[in-house]
């Protein structure tokens, strides 16, 4: 839904003589607003996404074509539309430039300078405000179908009308931390994905339709991890739009996971135990669960300052065997003999039951699943 390079310079091809004289490979880029530039100092107010319009009055206080281009990729801005005829001339645009624009598919176009700034910016400005009021529509249709069981008939002829099929093949990825998606939208877009990304609670939603053709999930994982510090919720794929409340709640969890575990990216596919826990509808028998088997174990722990609650994890988690828990534990043999001598008393039991570790184990997926 949003405005691209391309969109633009189609519209205004004829019409402003518009030239494109490299950076084909980028007319694909996102164009959040029309910026005019002059002055090279203030495009570190920039936000990325804008494409920018000059005359390369710049030239007169001495800043170089080259070195305002540079500046202009450094700060994600999707083109450069210059107005050639007083500033600068066609002449001016080298090599080199041409292939920086081309490397770092920067879209570079030409104008006449009989072309008013103010008229081809009016016209730009209106697509704009038209295309940003569509998204807008859209956006509030994504988020209201999240909650909407099932989806009502006006909000699903919404997003159909936006190419968002409601038999087809879709996945929502959850991500935080994702503060400037410009990067993220200009390699999506080269990709031919159709997707929609909306911000939500705080935290930045894709939704995009699988198929054959489309990049693998760690293509878009690698593409969504762009920046350092994201976490990423990955949800299972579904079939219909009628799907997205659930699988957008199973990739919320995913992301709470991950958040858990410190880990970047968390799949909802790979969650094992997790999904069967997360599809229960009686929290309250969970926890009847988890009491029965290590509430004893776990008030013990809070009375006396002990930690047989970890002793017993790791345990468990290491096929029951001394050694390596010991070695997990960074403690002696000895040590763990006793810890687990006293577990057992606890508990009640010899642990040397299948169906007691497996009832134990499952207790404590069930106490990290309410710690997600």
């Amino acid at each position: 839904m949003r405005t691209k390079v391309s969109d633009l310079y189609h519209s205004g091809s004829e019409k402003y003589s518009l030239v494109l004289h490299s950076g084909e490979n980028g007319l694909s880029n996102s164009v959040s607003w029309i910026y005019l530039a002059e002055d090279i100092q203030n495009i570190s107010f920039l936000k990325g996404g804008e494409l920018v319009i000059t005359t390369g009055l710049f030239t007169q206080s001495g800043t170089c074509l080259s070195d305002f281009i540079r500046s202009l990729v450094t700060y994600n801005c999707s083109g450069l539309l210059i107005n050639v005829g007083k500033y600068l001339e066609t002449a001016d645009l080298s090599p080199e430039i041409l292939d920086f624009c081309k490397i770092n598919k920067f879209p570079l176009i030409t104008m006449p300078w009989k072309v008013h700034l103010v008229d081809i910016m009016q016209d730009y400005c209106k697509t704009l405000l038209h295309d940003t009021q569509n998204a807008d529509h859209l956006n509030a249709a994504f988020q209201t179908a999240l909650y909407q069981d099932p989806i009502h008939d006006t909000t699903l002829m919404t997003l159909n009308q936006n190419g968002f099929p409601t038999a087809a093949d879709y996945r929502i990825i959850v991500i935080q931390n994702l503060r400037n998606i410009t990067r993220i939208t200009f390699t999506l877009n080269r990709l031919s994905l159709k997707y929609h990304l909306f911000e939500h609670d705080n935290l930045q939603i894709l939704l995009y339709l699988t198929c054959q053709s489309t990049p693998s999930l760690s293509e878009i994982m690698d593409i969504l991890m762009y920046y350092d510090g994201i976490t990423l919720g990955i949800g299972n794929e579904f079939h219909s739009l009628a799907k997205i409340g659930i699988c957008y709640k199973r990739a919320r969890f995913a992301l709470a996971a991950s958040l858990f575990w410190s880990i970047p990216s968390v799949n909802f596919d790979e969650l094992g135990i997790f999904q069967i826990l997360f599809s229960s509808s009686d929290p309250e028998l969970l926890q009847s669960v988890y009491q029965n088997s290590l509430g004893v174990l776990e008030d013990f722990d809070s009375a006396h300052d002990t930690d047989y609650m970890s002793t017993l994890k790791v345990f468990l988690l290491s096929d029951c065997n001394l050694l390596k828990t010991a070695g997990k534990l960074h403690t002696h043999r000895n040590t763990v003999i006793y810890r687990m001598k006293k577990i057992k008393e606890l508990l009640g039991t010899e642990l040397d039951d299948s169906k007691i570790k497996f009832d134990l184990l499952m207790a404590f997926y069930i106490r990290e699943y309410f710690d997600i």
